[in-house]
């Protein structure tokens, strides 16, 4: 049986999430794969669902840029790089330095 304290604490809470849309529900909680935390458009959401990825996520402002503002835009930005999915950044092979750093 609940005491007067929880049946206070659960009314309060019904009475002050009414407003949430993000009702913890079947149909309505929010997570990493709710439309509104996609990447897939809008200006809304900026993941994609999985974790750590960087390169795929963002919203339409993020991806193409903001067009008051010119040169903005991940797609605009990563095609001035010297690096990018084609010409990817590698480290020089360093196997052969032998004897280049000495502690005394």
């Amino acid at each position: 049986m609940a005491s007067k304290l929880e049946e206070l604490g659960k009314q309060f809470r019904i009475d002050n999430t009414k407003g949430n849309t993000y009702q913890n529900t079947e149909s309505g909680g929010y997570g990493a794969t709710h439309p509104n935390a996609l990447s897939d458009g809008d200006s809304k959401g900026k993941g994609t669902g999985v974790n750590y990825d960087t390169y795929n996520g963002g919203s339409d402002i993020d991806v193409n840029g903001n067009p008051n503002i010119p040169k903005t835009g991940r797609k605009q930005l990563t095609s001035m790089n010297t690096y990018n999915a084609d010409n990817e950044y590698k480290h020089p092979d360093t196997d052969g330095n032998t004897d280049q750093f000495r502690v005394s």
